[in-house]
Parts: structure tokens; sequence; C-alpha cells
């Protein structure tokens, strides 16, 4: 019996149960063992299944499943191995538990890929024990191996044969993906409505509606949430109560005020001093630090809160790396107040303090807070193993290098290669150290250095190191090394150096990894003869990113002193762009027409124009506009801006309200589905809806009849413009009764869109149902289609799951209860009534309020 190595110890302890009553106790045991797995004692309900499993009673299907609780407990403790030849044997091999827990032990061992074969098979039978469990997991190893989409699919997959407790939690774990993916619109989409949450998960779903608001944009809302969160503690778990903590101040920093987030979340620790989530918090706190903070700052004061000035000891440790006074500073702390709170403060007042541009000597003050090194050097030797003493070494070496103490920084550099376990920390060092290898006029150790930095990094970090290696084996004349520049053999010298790193900063990609690298550039030489240039590129970089950092563009442009004159027109370009992104439309509508009067033969003066026509028809002036953006659609050599000019003059002509510019919009509609660019789809669909809305019906029909035959059957265009085509046929219908017949046939055709969009087939089936109530009954053409009209009306609400809208979702549910109201059906009227209120939406109380009503009108008790 190999696989139970404690038996015979277990016979000595349990000698009672054994030889007593066993019969009573072994069933005992079984409880028990149910029990401590149930309470995550998986040590002890192990010992209980292993003494169960001996019980010679059992039969071969209760031996099987006690092998399969066995297993369970063997995983949970991580005893993956002996659960792997347990589950293995025969006895137990077919029992239809077994490929779930193999899944599990494989998923145990980081056999990620081995785990979701199997975890697939098991979602793939509807019927499979744990299929929901598998599912579940299943799609945290794909988020593990960092497939998002996958996990996404694998649990859209698991909703459909899951029952309705499952499919919530399935729908909260989808949120959960999809706002680590910054999707807040599909989030919310997934988000189940809080009465379907069984009451164990909604703090959790109350959590996610937190972060849901705060990824929608609305802090103020989020604020609330996460406060509510924070005064009721209770039925939620440590983490997430902490990580509430930072989604509050998150909140507050969102709405401007980031001291105040700093400020709650410090105070927060004063209260939870143990808070699992330190490392988010004080990176926030570090990031919310101001970039010049005073020496007392508020932020900077309270991280002294848990920073105890040592005692001095007889004998002080020494910091051997440094030769200076500061080397002696006693640096010893008692054990009772090494924490890891401590350690995170170090570190945070340390690079606080050194942005402050506080001296460092401890003659100022006399007190380790207030310097930097002093607080670093506290760091390394109180907390050796901690994760922050390599991020300690290297702003150590950092500092020693802006200092110019090249050796010392080396030295640093060395150390935090050799010892720390992280090779992203290991990558970032060699990377440093390779820089001012390059400099010091080394490349033989800057290229070593730089590709051991490219084996270490991850992209695009490692994208940079390996150009970086690439341009240093030019420089010592190996041509083969890299085709990325070209250049003479002249000696190296710290002037070519610069330049290099600047054509590779303003070669970076993307956007803000270009920022960045033009960053570290002007750090490392702020006086060099193309400074404003990269001040300019950083600029331009920064307004190019997803989202602009318009203050630090303004700062950039401030900083330009001399511009030269062929450079004006894109300075005054950037500086429009800064008030068109600030939605300061006055300013942008003057800064347009400044460059146009100045620059008008410059590039920049169609950009300035079409800005010019955009924030005049943003801001009403539609006849401005429309005559600004028209001059430009007619001038300009770039297509693709010449169709965004001709688009907006549609639009503007389209709502400057006179009979003369409507009709004008449908001629520059034209003009813009004409143009090259990417637009043409959207002004088809423009034009479409401009019709419709002129009641010129037939002319909408068959204009977009016609485009539609043009697009491929797997178009997604077919869905927008189908609903146009639906609606304008519709519309027609009341002097064109086959037109309803044919807005029937469209709606149909669209139900396979509608396939996995519970929202699109609500609404679908609230057109369905409006156009069949307007259609004769084929049987007897003097009534309506009512029956298929009420069918399509009450077959939304044929769901268990919660809504994924609340507008077509109740717009049929109260159609289909006219009908029913109609018809005199009142008890079934009652039946749908209560059935709308049950979901619990906008409409419950309506709906709720009319099904009691019409039993106090019938009478019905």
């Amino acid at each position: 019996m190999k696989f139970w190595p404690l038996f015979p110890l277990l016979l000595l302890i349990q000698q009672p149960i054994l030889l007593g009553q066993e019969s009573a106790g072994f069933a005992a045991l079984e409880r028990k063992g149910d029990d401590a797995l149930a309470a995550g004692l998986w040590e002890i309900a192990e010992l209980h299944f292993r003494h169960r499993l001996a019980d010679p009673a059992l039969t071969a299907d209760a031996k099987s499943q006690m092998a399969i609780r066995l297993a369970e407990s063997l995983i949970r403790a991580g005893n993956t191995k002996e659960a792997q030849e347990l589950l293995g044997q025969s006895f137990v091999a077919k029992n239809p538990e077994t490929p779930f827990w193999t899944a599990q032990a494989l998923a145990a061992e980081n056999r990620f890929s081995e785990a979701i074969g199997i975890f697939q098979s098991i979602v793939a039978e509807p019927k499979a024990q744990h299929r929901t469990e598998a599912g579940l997991t299943q799609a945290s190893l794909q988020l593990a191996l960092g497939q998002a989409d996958a996990a996404l699919e694998t649990l859209a997959d698991l909703i459909q044969d899951a029952d309705p407790a499952a499919v919530v939690k399935i729908r909260l774990y989808q949120v959960e993906i999809l706002l680590d993916l910054n999707r807040p619109a599909d989030a919310r989409q997934a988000m189940p409505d809080l009465v379907s949450v069984a009451t164990a998960d909604r703090p959790l779903a109350a959590f996610l509606e937190a972060q849901l608001l705060l990824a929608e944009d609305l802090p103020a809302d989020a604020e609330i949430r996460f406060q509510e969160l924070i005064s009721h503690p209770q039925d939620q778990s440590l983490i997430r109560f902490h990580s509430a903590a930072i989604g509050l101040a998150d909140a507050v920093a969102r709405q401007g005020d980031v001291q105040k987030a700093a400020m709650s979340l410090l105070n927060f620790l004063q209260k939870y001093p143990d808070s699992p989530v330190l490392e988010p918090i004080f990176k926030r706190i570090l990031e919310w630090l101001p970039s010049k903070p005073a020496p007392t700052d508020p932020i900077l004061e309270n991280l002294t809160r848990w920073i105890v000035e040592p005692a001095i000891p007889a004998i002080l440790p020494i910091d051997t790396t440094r030769s200076d006074a500061i080397a002696a500073w006693p640096a010893h702390t008692a054990d009772s107040e090494r924490t890891e709170l401590s350690a995170f403060a170090l570190y945070t007042r340390a690079v606080g303090v050194h942005r402050s541009g506080a001296p460092d000597t401890l003659a100022v003050s006399g007190k380790l807070i207030n310097n930097p090194r002093g607080l670093m050097n506290r760091l390394l030797l109180d907390y050796p193993d901690h994760m922050l003493a390599g991020r300690a070494l290297y702003q150590l070496a950092r500092w020693a290098l802006d200092e110019g103490d090249v050796n010392q920084a080396f030295s640093l550099l060395d150390t935090l290669r050799d010892t720390s376990k992280s090779p992203v920390m290991q990558g970032e060092a060699a990377f440093l150290e390779a820089r001012t290898a390059c400099l010091n006029g080394d490349p033989k150790k800057a290229i070593q250095l730089f590709d051991e930095a490219a084996k270490n990094l991850a992209a695009p970090e490692a994208k940079l190191a390996r150009l970086q290696s690439a341009i240093a084996r030019l420089r010592s004349g190996d041509l083969n090394g890299t085709t990325l520049i070209q250049q003479s053999g002249a000696a190296a010298d710290p002037a070519l150096t610069a330049d290099l790193e600047l054509e590779v900063a303003l070669a970076t990609t993307p956007p803000a990894a270009t920022r960045a690298a033009i960053e570290e550039f002007l750090t490392r030489f702020p006086d060099h003869p193309r400074a404003a240039e990269a001040r300019f590129a950083a600029a331009e970089a920064a307004l190019a990113s997803p989202s602009p950092d318009l203050q630090f563009v303004r700062d950039q442009l401030d900083a330009l002193t001399a511009i030269p004159e062929s450079a004006a027109p894109r300075v005054a370009l950037a500086r429009l762009r800064v008030a068109d992104l600030s939605k300061d439309s006055a300013a942008a509508i003057a800064a347009a027409q400044a460059i146009m009067d100045t620059y008008p033969a410059d590039p920049a003066a169609a950009e300035a124009a079409l800005t010019l026509g955009r924030n005049l028809f943003q801001t009403g002036s539609y006849n401005d506009a429309l005559i600004a953006l028209k001059k430009l659609a007619d001038s300009d050599t770039n297509p693709a801006r010449a169709q965004v000019a001709w688009l907006l003059a549609a639009r503007s002509a389209a709502l400057g309200g006179t009979p003369q510019s409507k009709e004008e919009a449908i001629g520059l509609f034209d003009k813009a589905i004409a143009s090259e660019g990417p637009l043409s789809a959207i002004a088809t669909l423009e034009k479409a809806e401009h019709l419709i809305d002129l009641y010129r019906l037939a002319e909408a029909s068959d204009f977009l009849g016609k485009w539609i035959k043009t697009l491929p059957e797997d178009d997604p265009l077919r869905l927008p413009a189908g609903l146009l085509l639906g609606e304008a046929l519709y519309a027609e219908g009341s002097g064109n009764p086959a037109s309803m017949a044919a807005a029937l046939a469209v709606y149909d055709t669209l139900l396979a869109h509608a396939k996995n969009q519970p929202a699109l087939l609500n609404r679908l089936q609230y057109l369905r149902g409006m156009t069949l109530e307007q259609m004769p009954d084929p049987k007897d053409p003097s009534k309506k289609r009512e029956t298929q009209a009420f069918e399509a009306f009450y077959s939304v609400l044929e769901t268990t799951d919660p809504p994924a809208e609340w507008k077509y979702f109740e717009l049929c549910g109260f159609k289909a209860l006219a009908i029913l109201e109609k018809a005199k059906r009142w008890q079934a009227a009652v039946n749908v009534a209560r059935k709308i209120a049950s979901f619990n939406g906008p409409g419950a109380a309506e709906a709720a309020a009319r099904a009691s009503d019409i039993q106090l009108e019938q009478m019905m008790w």
C-alpha cells in the first residue's frame, strides 16, 4: 500500500476507532474529512480520507469516490505528484471526476497547457461534473499565459449551459477580466444585476461596480461606492477591503486632488499597517508626490510615522560602499521595528526627499529621515532580502551617475546584478551600467551589458537594449553589427554618443516610449545643442499618446526659447492641439485662425483649418463651419483630410436649419462618400439617416438597399445599414404596405447577428413585434398579426439571465402586456406584469403596480 505510508502510524493513533465501533468510526472519518476539507485543513482531511479509504467494507464506487476526495486534499496541500499517482490507479481512473482533479494537479505544477487541454474536454460536455469549476480554472490558466481573449471565450462558452447562479459568477469573472483589459463598455454589458447576485458574491459585485464606475470615468460615483465598501467591511475579503481603499484613493485622485488621495492611503495604513497591498499603495503615493516636493510636504512628513530613528549601537554597521561620512551613520534597527510598512516608507521617503533637492548631508538636521542615501542604506541593511533592496541599489546607482561618480555607480550596479533575484531588476541594472560604459568610451563592455539587459527585460525595453547594443557595435567599428546607423570610423566622443542617443530616442516607438526616451536624454544632456528639438519632439509624442499629458506639453513648449523660423508653424500647431484637446473651443478657433493667417502656405494651415471647422461645428456655428470646411475640402491635397472636411461640412449643412442647407448636405455627403479615405462607410450611413430625417423614405430605402448588396455577407456594416433600412421601410409602411413585409424580412435577416448579442436581440424583437403589429394576418386580413407580435415581444422575457440592456427589454415586456390587456386575458397579463417586475429593472415598480391594479380592477383575489 505504497500510497498510504502513514497508515501503520494511524493505526496506533486511532486504535479506539478501529478496534471498537469500526463501522461508525469509518463513517465519522468521512464526515470529519469533509468538514476539514471545507475548513481548508487539507492535511487533516488527508488523514481522515486515508483512514476511510482503508475500510474493507467500501464498495468499488465508494472507494473510487473516497480516492477522489483524498486526491483533492493532496492537491490542495501541494502534494500533486502523489495525487496524480493515486488518480492513475485502476480503481479510480474511470471515475467521472478524475479528469478534473488530474487537470488541477497539472495546473498546480505549472503545466498549464496540459491542464487546459483536459479542462477544455470537460467544458465541452454540458453534463460533466465540475464543469463550471473546470471552465473557471481554465480561464484563470489562460489569463496566466497572457491569453485574455481565450479566457473570455472560455467563459462565454461556459455560460451557455450553466445554471443561473453559475452564470452570475461567470459574468462577475468576465467583468474582472474586462476591467483588467481596460474594456469598460464590455465590462458594463457583462455586469449582472445586483438582484441576481448571490448574497455571498454581493461584496465582490459591489467592488466591481465601483471599479467599473471608475473605468467609465465617473470618479465621483465610484468614490461613493468605494466609501460604502470601506464603511461596511463585513463579508469582504481582506484583499478586497484593502483594494477598495486603493480604489477610493484612485477615485479622489481622478477628480484632481492627488494630495488628498495620497493622504487617504497614508491614513488607511495608519489604521491597517499590515495591509497585504502595500506595493500598489506606495506605487501610487510615489506617483502622487510632486515632482519637486517641499521638504515639509505633507506626504513626506506622514511617511516618517513608520521610520524609527535608529539608536546608536556600541559597534555600528558601516556602509562599505561609500567613503564619506554618510557611511558611518548608524543603521541598526530593532527586529520588532522591522516591518513591511517601514521598508516601503523608507524607500518612498528616500525618493521623495531626493526629489526635493534637500542637501545630502546629515549636518542639516542630524536626522536620518532627511537624508535620501541614509534612508536607502538603512533599507539595504535592515531588509537585505526585501524586494525593495534591489530597487534601492538601482536608485543609489542612478544618483551616483547623476553626480558623476561612475565608479560608485558601477560598484552598486554590479552588486545588484549579482544579488537580485528579479530578472527585470538585473536587466535594468545592466542597461544603466551599459549606457554609462558607452558614455565613458567602453563600447566592448557596453555591448556585453546591453546584450545582458536585452535577455532579462521585456519588450519594448529589450528592444531598446538591442538597439543600443547595435549602436555600440557600430561605434566599435563592427559595421555588420547593425544597419541602423551609418557613420565614419572617427574616434568616439561624448558628443557623438549624445547625438546617437538622441537619434535612438527620436526613433523609439510608441509615443509613450518616445517621450520616456527623450526625457531620459534630456536628463543626461540638458544642455545639448539639440535640446530644444528634443523637447519639442517629446511634446509631440505626448500629444500623440492615447491619453495626452497636456500640462507636460505646455511645459515643454513654454521651455522653448529661440524657435527657428522653419519650426514656428509646427510649434504653433502643437499649441493649437493643446487648446483643442483642452476643449477650449474659443482658444482653438483663435489659434487656428492665427496659423491660417500667418502661415497660409505651410502644411500646418490645412490642419488648422480642419481644427477650426470642427470647433465651429462643435460650438453650433454651423454656417461658419460649413464655409470653412468646404473651402478646405476643395483645396486640400490630402485625400483623407479632405474626406473628413467633406463629412463635417455635410453634418454642418444637415444641422444648418434651412431647407437649402439640408438639401446641400446630400451633395456634401456624396462628396465624402466618393473621396479616398476610411470614412466612406460612415458618410454612407449618415446620408441614409439624413434622408430618413427628411422623410425621403423611398430614396433612403433604395440607397441603402443598393449599398447593402455590395457588402460581403459577414461585413459588420450590414448590421447598422440593415437597422436603418428597416427604419426607412417601416416608416414607409403607411403609404406602402409591402414595405412592412420588406422591413420584417430585413429584421429577420439581422437576427443572425444577434446570436451572441442579447442587447441586439432585444432591439430586433421589439422592431419585429412593432412591424408585425402593423401587418395583416394572412389567415384573416381583417386582423393584424398580433399573435406573432406577442411572441416576438414576450421572447425576450424568457430568460433567467440579467438583461443585457433595459430599454428594449422592458419595451418588449410592456408591449406584450398591452396585447394581453387588449385581449382581456387578465390572469396572463398579471403573470407577465409580475415577470417584468421580477427582473427589478427601471420599470419594475410600474409593472408591479400594473399587476396589482389588474387584480383589483378585475377582482382577482
